[in-house]
């Protein structure tokens, strides 16, 4: 989970520093999301590791915006839709595969 929660990290923590937006931590934390959840599809249980990470990120994200205004401010909400939307489709093994 070291690579998700890396992943996790490079995304959110520059926000919470009020460093700013980075469109390339945020694709590489999709691709994450993306390729653990294709593990997990077939899978009953997820690590509890995962699951606290994946459980954070759209409030994360979303907490962060608060910090922000203008395209800054809605860049993260849409951030963090992109990246609730990969979180469910990564727990349900019934959704269709994100583009």
């Amino acid at each position: 989970m070291s690579q998700l929660d890396d992943a996790a990290w490079q995304f959110v923590g520059p926000l919470r520093l009020n460093d700013g937006f980075d469109q390339l931590a945020l694709d590489e934390l999709c691709r994450r999301i993306d390729r653990f959840g294709h593990r997990w599809r077939t899978s009953d249980v997820i690590p509890k590791s995962a699951a606290l990470i994946l459980s954070e990120l759209y409030p994360a994200i979303s907490a962060c915006a608060d910090l922000y205004s203008g395209d800054e401010r809605r860049r993260m909400i849409e951030a963090a839709v992109r990246v609730g939307e990969r979180v469910t489709y990564a727990l349900d093994p019934t959704g269709e595969p994100m583009t």
